[in-house]
């Protein structure tokens, strides 16, 4: 019996001698022929090649991002895949300088600076990440193997929307509420084209409830173009404070250009109002067109 014992013991050293020698000598897998090199890159915001004072901002033509966009995203892409994404915001340190390891090669690049977050789906689908479109910058253009073994990027970004800019006469003591509709602009962005991808039907709410009475209201809507020469419909309607309407009006036959902002300013709660459209373009230049409610 003690023999039997023996021989199985000293089986077993055999066989578990014979599975540390498998575990030991199977080969690791070998990614060294895969691998790829990670290269350090910084992408950084040189400037705003148009100025932001037609905005409504009073800023230089090329101005920085601090106080001008809140978000910043990269995208770097092969074809129709996303290959890298990088963001940033503004309470970020160096906010408008982004550094990230990249593999080095060709590859198409988007970049953009918002007030409100955007979410790049792809090239031709570039939206915001909310419900509301506003200020926005952006780049798009090859990004060579080259452009990234230089270890720096610096990128100068164009104004992406259109902006219609509303201001009105003294406010009655009723009107609470203000709408801005807005129909044949887009709220999705196609980088390629630099236009905007789809035609749609937007609308912002601005409370104004605590603007005093018989003040101006002044507020504007933003939106991607589908065309450089777009006509649009911007229907404006004032509400009490029982949501009933006041005033609406719609302003047919708008004249917009991306990144332009067309700005309509006149006597909209009289009678017999008469509207003032100033269309400004990068350079100030203006166009004045009568705008007369009563004879439309």
């Amino acid at each position: 019996m003690k023999k039997i014992l023996i021989g199985l013991a000293f089986c077993y050293a055999i066989i578990m001698l014979l599975a540390c020698e498998n575990q030991l000598t199977t080969p690791e897998i070998n990614n060294d022929n895969n691998a790829e090199e990670l290269k350090e890159v910084t992408f950084s915001v040189i400037h705003f090649d148009q100025t932001l004072r037609q905005m409504g901002v009073d800023a230089d033509t090329r101005a920085t991002l601090s106080g001008n966009a809140t978000y910043l995203k990269v995208a770097l892409f092969v074809g129709d895949t996303k290959r890298y994404e990088f963001a940033q915001t503004s309470t970020d340190e160096g906010f408008g300088t982004i550094s990230a390891q990249v593999v080095p090669e060709s590859y198409q690049m988007v970049m953009i600076a918002s007030k409100e977050e955007m979410t790049i789906e792809s090239l031709t689908n570039i939206h915001p990440a909310g419900s509301k479109l506003n200020d926005s910058f952006y780049y798009y253009g090859t990004l060579t193997k080259a452009n990234l073994e230089t270890g720096a990027v610096a990128v100068g970004l164009d104004r992406m929307v259109a902006r219609f800019e509303f201001q009105t006469d003294a406010k009655p003591a009723e009107v609470k509420k203000l709408t801005l509709e807005l129909t044949g602009g887009s709220m999705t962005f196609n980088a390629v084209t630099g236009l905007g991808a789809e035609s749609s039907t937007q609308t912002s709410t601005f409370d104004i409830s605590s603007l005093a009475d018989n003040a101006s209201i002044h507020c504007g809507i933003y939106t991607f173009l589908p065309s450089a020469e777009a006509q649009v419909s911007v229907k404006a309607t004032a509400y009490n404070a029982s949501d009933a309407v006041v005033k609406s009006y719609t302003f047919t036959n708008v004249q917009m250009k991306p990144a332009y902002n067309t700005y309509y300013n006149g006597t909209f709660f009289q009678i017999d109002g008469s509207w003032t459209v100033t269309i400004n373009s990068v350079d100030w230049n203006t166009i004045n067109v009568p705008y007369n409610l009563n004879s439309l």
